[in-house]
């Protein structure tokens, strides 16, 4: 991750990475609804994995790969094929399910506040 605010730094990256996609992501916190736009003066970037799935029913998108794990790891645990693995086993396939189900990409994440 670059430092706060950097730059130079952000350029590097985006030059060292001219392929990948942008994204940018804004904390539910930070949006102020009662205004046409919001101006955020503060971002970090960093190169990760953007994943996009459905999370009771709406789309989500996030880079915390753990949170995708939790989520399908109780979304599936009563799934005939998944009920009876030990944890470890259980794991390996949850893992497997979000690698070949769950659609994601490597990007240019820029996170600003």
């Amino acid at each position: 991750m670059i430092e706060a605010n950097n730059k130079n730094d952000l350029i590097k990256l985006i030059q060292e990475n001219p392929n990948l996609p942008f994204v940018f992501m804004v904390s539910n916190d930070e949006i102020a609804s009662d205004y046409d736009c919001t101006v955020y003066e503060n971002f970090r970037a960093y190169k990760g994995e953007i994943y996009k799935y459905k999370k009771w029913g709406d789309i989500v998108y996030t880079d915390d790969r753990y949170d995708v794990f939790e989520y399908y790891a109780d979304e599936l645990c009563d799934e005939d094929s998944y009920k009876d693995l030990f944890n470890e086993d259980y794991d390996k396939a949850i893992d497997k399910y979000i690698d070949e189900n769950i659609e994601h990409y490597e990007a240019i994440i820029v996170y600003v506040s």
